[in-house]
């Protein structure tokens, strides 16, 4: 061979090694510890074996709790509720899903939501004790400026979501101790980009509305409700963001004992101790496949995962069953192929990967893996 034919050879390989480099994507799931502190970080191995693949624990704060992710995948945010409050940086490595800590930066309360518009220029933040929302900018390096744009109160009480829906025109903030959801017009090119005026929409006393997921077409959203444990379907106008409540079914199986819910008093007080939710219903997450065609919720006493086939015409949601999973299961997710559910429980060291049907969205679990002290938020991201 010449030396004409081996320098061909090696352009060649290096090509192919530079495409096959830049053309890598992965699936990665992220899980936040309360107690341990960190986030455990797993990669998803789809194919004829799925595999949920260890790729470390990060450390975070005490009581790491809500994340989000910019919409290219290259930034994670984790919101850490104890004292100081604040909000922990992280980039994201596109080749292998390891986080690295870009720093802290602090947060006005305890924030229990945290999330990322669709142009990835700006990070909402709600307090459920404080009952306030706050607003900082995204800078271009995936660094958050450390003072929030706008700080403001939520209007209602208890707030425990801040969702966008896909326009990135409206945000819905869930007050669970005022049953009503909160719908706040935003325009991402102001300075200060969520308004502090907002309509409602209001639910029955009692039933505790807790997160919302907004369906792909930006038609329908739906809301699961703490205490007692129904789905909510809303019909959206797309034109005002305004929700009209079409449908409202119970998460949980025709024999459930459960009891309606009731707020929970504060940690460490007298009615805190003697307080006793062992047969009171106390729902927590809610989930759309990426297609529309399933839903999935959460119940934490009973400690159990719910399906529903969703009407693509009529938004409208059919009970499919209820199995149970991680002990305590405040978060699950579904992945973006939609093929997967991972589930976390807070009383739980151990995570479940479950398949989704595509035809019935029945799920069958694949493994439970080891996992961290006080899980609850479970975050996907797709690298390009």
């Amino acid at each position: 061979m010449n030396k004409k034919s081996i320098f061909i050879n090696i352009v060649l390989v290096a090509t192919t090694l530079s495409v096959a480099t830049s053309a890598y994507c992965g699936t990665y799931v992220y899980i936040s510890n309360t107690d341990d502190a960190d986030i455990s970080a797993y990669e998803l191995i789809a194919g004829s074996s799925p595999h949920l693949n260890s790729i470390g624990r990060f450390p975070a704060g005490k009581f790491v709790m809500p994340m989000a992710v910019t919409p290219d995948g290259k930034n994670l945010f984790a919101s850490v509720r104890s004292k100081p409050f604040a909000l922990y940086m992280y980039q994201i490595d596109q080749a292998n899903g390891q986080l690295k800590w870009t720093g802290a930066v602090p947060l006005p309360d305890s924030m229990v939501s945290v999330s990322t518009d669709k142009t990835g220029k700006w990070l909402l933040a709600t307090s459920f004790g404080g009952h306030n929302n706050s607003v900082n900018q995204i800078q271009t390096n995936g660094y958050v400026n450390p003072v929030p744009a706008e700080a403001f109160q939520s209007g209602g009480k208890n707030p425990h979501a801040i969702v966008f829906d896909q326009s990135n025109k409206f945000v819905y903030v869930p007050q669970l101790g005022t049953d009503e959801i909160k719908i706040h017009s935003f325009n991402a090119s102001k300075a200060k980009p969520l308004s502090e005026t907002s309509t409602s929409v209001a639910l029955k006393k009692q039933q505790g509305p807790r997160h919302i997921v907004i369906s792909a077409d930006n038609n329908f959203a739906y809301v699961i409700t703490e205490m007692t444990g129904e789905v909510i379907v809303f019909a959206r106008d797309i034109k005002s963001g305004t929700l009209t409540q079409i449908q409202a079914t119970s998460s949980l199986p025709s024999d459930s004992k459960l009891v309606p819910g009731r707020p929970r008093p504060p940690t460490g007080s007298p009615e805190a101790t003697a307080f006793d939710d062992s047969n009171m219903i106390f729902c927590a997450e809610i989930k759309l496949t990426p297609n529309g065609k399933f839903l999935y919720t959460s119940e934490r006493t009973k400690s159990t995962l719910s399906g529903f086939e969703v009407d693509p015409a009529t938004g409208k949601v059919k009970y499919l069953f209820t199995i149970p999973t991680e002990e305590m299961p405040r978060g699950f997710n579904v992945d973006p192929s939609g093929q997967f559910l991972v589930a976390s429980g807070q009383k739980s060291e151990k995570v479940s990967l479950y398949s989704i049907n595509q035809s019935t969205g029945e799920l069958a679990l694949i493994e439970r893996v080891p996992g961290g002290k006080g899980a609850n938020w479970v975050t996907f991201v797709k690298t390009k």
